[in-house]
């Protein structure tokens, strides 16, 4: 069963971010993940969100949407979105 990981974020520094996104790449790709779509908020339409932006990826698997995400690979990347904004990573299966 595939697994999407939903990345919602809201950025204070863009182009920290910038030089995230180019790193972790090559580590995706490594796991076998794929961007599937990216967009800004556009409105609220039930409850409350505080991000601005959702970026969705796609996975064979949850494990192996976590085992990137825990990965060397990854994690020698990771640091570089400090400080470039909020993030809330989500792993949803999908039916």
């Amino acid at each position: 069963m595939s697994s999407l990981l939903i990345v919602h974020s809201k950025l204070t520094d863009p182009v920290a971010f910038q030089d995230y996104v180019a790193a972790a790449e090559s580590s995706l790709e490594q796991y076998n993940g794929s961007y599937l779509l990216g967009g800004s908020l556009n409105a609220v339409l039930e409850g409350s969100h505080n991000k601005e932006r959702t970026v969705i990826f796609k996975f064979p698997s949850s494990e192996q949407a976590k085992r990137w995400y825990n990965s060397e690979e990854y994690q020698q990347v990771k640091h570089l979105r400090d400080g470039a904004g909020e993030f809330d990573f989500v792993l949803i299966d999908s039916f």
